[in-house]
């Protein structure tokens, strides 16, 4: 029915059997024969309880081509480059998907195509086959990451996530089959590391006014950075925005999906959404005089959207000069924060700020003690030691 066998001198078991008709041989992956003839009886008892599923064979260049297909059609443009980056670390560039495009620095004008070198050669997770790449070998390469490069838990969360992706579309699409019946997905077997409390920064009353007073002789900026600061729009929301988008009249922006210039762009949760103008913002965008011959609400001098790395080094040497260390990230913390320390709700700042509730209750829950405190208060009946009390000071 099967044996096992040692293939050539080397001293690893093989095993061999038939199974409705097709013969199968793999390696057993030691060199114990105990150990082997313990697989064997245990292969033998699936094939006769007609419980044996077949161990499939996934070539990993191949796979790893079709799964970037994939993400391109179900990620927006960021969120696919971040992924591809993450199995471009892991795997190395072993297919066209992951190989890394030239690159050419837009900030200081043309210049020669260069390819970024590889910083992670010679340790990346090498296998001929998916099936091939055990839960071992992912812990061991995320735990070499944070020992050896420093990357903070976070980061080492995100690439199991990828990874965790990347398997259930191969049990999916591609009929994967762990040798591991315990877990299907394999990433389920690398536990999740704890990642600390995430402490945002974000603007008082009186650092908004220094900031935009820090602008006053850059109205472009000024007005950009006062709609991130009082809409909460992400980087990319707000250099996305066409002129269609800004509804002076009706004091709403809408951020959505679009097409300019055959070019796609989707938010980044892809949820369609509109924030309206406090009467602040509106001020600011009233003064605000877009480009005449370009679609974007807020664009270059040339009538061009804005790279964000461009957008953001320009406003990070202004305020490099300040002394001031906000970012794009903090103004759109701001936003949340200020309306948390109001008293909105949870719920209402996740629909205005295009989050989960639950992210947001992580972000700004903390800021609304007051809110909270009143919120614990549900009976207010005297208590009878309260009247005996009473009763004697009356006395």
């Amino acid at each position: 029915m099967a044996t096992i066998f040692r293939k050539d001198d080397k001293q690893i078991w093989w095993i061999t059997y038939y199974h409705k008709g097709k013969r199968y041989r793999y390696s057993l992956r030691t060199t114990d024969q105990r150990i082997a003839l313990k697989k064997l009886k245990k292969l033998e008892g699936e094939i006769v309880t007609d419980e044996l599923e077949t161990r499939t064979r996934t070539p990993i260049a191949p796979f790893l081509e079709a799964f970037a297909g994939h993400l391109t059609a179900t990620r927006t443009t960021k969120s696919y480059k971040n992924d591809i980056s993450y199995l471009r670390i892991f795997f190395g560039p072993i297919c066209q998907a992951l190989v890394p495009k030239t690159t050419r620095n837009r900030r200081f004008g043309p210049g020669e195509n260069s390819v970024p070198k590889d910083r992670f050669k010679g340790r990346h997770v090498v296998v001929q086959l998916l099936e091939d790449l055990t839960p071992n070998a992912i812990g061991t390469f995320i735990n070499a990451r944070i020992t050896r490069d420093g990357v903070a838990p976070k980061t080492a969360n995100r690439m199991r996530e990828v990874l965790h992706v990347m398997f259930n579309y191969a049990i999916r699409q591609h009929g994967f089959r762990a040798s591991d019946k315990r877990y299907p997905n394999p990433v389920d077997a690398v536990p999740r590391l704890r990642e600390e409390q995430h402490v945002i920064r974000f603007l008082t009353l009186d650092q908004i006014d220094q900031q935009l007073h820090a602008l006053v002789d850059k109205p472009l900026l000024r007005v950009m950075v006062a709609t991130l600061i009082y809409s909460g729009l992400r980087r990319e929301e707000l250099l996305w925005l066409t002129n269609e988008d800004v509804d002076l009249e009706n004091h709403m922006i809408r951020v959505c999906k679009k097409t300019v210039a055959g070019e796609t762009w989707w938010p980044k949760t892809r949820r369609n959404r509109r924030v309206p103008m406090s009467s602040v913002l509106q001020g600011f965008l009233n003064a605000h005089r877009p480009h005449r011959k370009a679609p974007w609400f807020f664009s270059t001098p040339s009538g061009c959207r804005w790279h964000p790395d461009n957008f953001s080094g320009t406003l990070r040497e202004v305020n490099r000069a300040q002394g001031f260390p906000w970012g794009c990230l903090d103004f759109r913390h701001t936003f949340g924060s200020h309306l948390a320390m109001k008293g909105e709700s949870l719920f209402k700042i996740s629909e205005l700020m295009g989050n989960s509730p639950e992210i947001c209750r992580r972000h700004y829950a903390a800021l609304m003690p007051e809110e909270m405190r009143d919120t614990v208060e549900f009976d207010s009946r005297p208590r009878r030691g309260d009247l005996i009390l009473r009763n004697e000071e009356c006395a």
